[in-house]
């Protein structure tokens, strides 16, 4: 979310009028707030100040729910976060004040499913060639996939020892305190599922980072292990480290959506048991693309997928909204989910050099295992 900084106004009445909201809100004062908002004067009621916060941010702090009910329903922006990264309803949660986050957390929740609707259908438009592509020149990695597999990748270890893999911006593909996690979901995935006389185990993971989760899922021994990686620089650091050699693993050179598209024009053969999401530089609608495809990849009823759930975990609300998101965009795919919870440690040493943390809230990491609904 940009940033709006009452100090880039330059009407001097609607600095006054602005910093006289800000003033009511910190007081709790909605009569007082309402009242400046009724004069029409302002020109947002998100704007910030030197420390990032806005209206919302105060009325939060203020503990008045009525005056943030009354902020949400005449706009203001749920998601603006202050100058270190914190969002009104990350406030609320901090006062442990239930209500207010809840008023919140319904505002960004109904708000983000619109938005992911429109994103949607704008993109349909694309594909329709009803709209021109958007301009991608000066996009981050971050932003944009087809620029990050043309990135250059380093392997290296920090100066604590974590196994890190980092981007030419900084930013952090995969870093070695996500082992713990991977350990979990792969024992959560695999458990019951080990090969027999009568069954052999068959995984997928997309998306290879570290190989940390590969390491895990090869203790299992599945009889096919098949890795979508398509990144070069990735690919290079799985074949000095014996990848192609392991056995039973497979690795499909390329992106996870021409992938998809042999495993439904049966080029591939799916069947899988156990089924991995775990790539950088894609966003929420990346996934939704997987959940509404799993039901070509996974072999029946017992099989299990899951993914890295670290969406939206700059911010506790926004996690909590996407954890929302994603078990409603399940159901609706046809499968249930289960959650397990599991912490995240390392402290601040870890993210040393790090342009851009991707694991920012103090909360255990949630894992989700999802099951065939019948």
């Amino acid at each position: 979310m940009p940033s709006a900084l009452i100090s880039d106004l330059e009407d001097a009445e609607q600095i006054k009028e602005v910093n006289l909201l800000l003033d009511f809100c910190e007081k709790g004062d909605h009569a007082g707030a309402k009242r400046i908002i009724q004069n029409g004067n302002l020109p947002s009621l998100s704007l910030q100040d030197d420390d990032g916060w806005t209206a919302l941010h105060y009325a939060t702090n203020s503990g008045n729910k009525d005056l943030v009910e009354f902020l949400l329903s005449k706009g203001a922006l749920w998601s603006m976060i202050d100058k270190i990264g914190h969002t009104a309803g990350d406030i609320a949660f901090s006062y442990n004040d239930s209500e207010i986050y809840s008023l919140i957390f319904d505002e960004g929740l109904r708000s983000e499913m619109l938005r992911l609707t429109l994103v949607r259908k704008f993109k349909q438009k694309q594909l329709d060639g009803t709209e021109s592509e958007e301009n991608n020149e000066g996009s981050s990695s971050v932003s944009d996939n087809a620029k990050f597999l043309s990135s250059k990748l380093t392997y290296q270890n920090n100066s604590v020892g974590q196994p890190i893999c980092v981007d030419e911006e900084g930013n952090a593909v995969m870093m070695g305190w996500e082992s713990m996690i991977m350990k979990e979901t792969a024992q959560k995935l695999c458990s019951g599922l080990e090969n027999s006389a009568d069954f052999e185990l068959s995984v997928l993971n997309i998306g290879f980072g570290l190989g940390i989760i590969d390491g895990y899922l090869q203790s299992y021994r599945p009889a096919r292990h098949v890795i979508v990686e398509a990144h070069p620089d990735v690919l290079s650091f799985m074949r000095q480290n014996g990848w192609h050699k392991k056995p039973g693993v497979v690795i499909y050179p390329g992106r996870w959506q021409s992938f998809l598209k042999e495993i439904e024009d049966g080029s591939i053969e799916g069947n899988f048991d156990v089924v991995y999401w775990d790539t950088f530089s894609e966003n929420y609608d990346d996934l939704k693309v997987v959940f509404d495809n799993l039901f070509s990849l996974l072999s029946g009823p017992n099989a299990r997928f899951s993914w890295f759930h670290g969406l939206g975990a700059t911010s506790r609300t926004i996690y909590d909204i996407y954890t929302e998101i994603a078990e409603i965009d399940l159901r609706d795919a046809g499968l249930k989910i289960s959650w397990y919870e599991v912490d995240v440690g390392g402290g601040e040493a870890i993210w040393e050099g790090i342009k851009r943390r991707y694991w920012n809230i103090p909360c255990r990491y949630r894992l989700p295992i999802c099951r065939y609904d019948v």
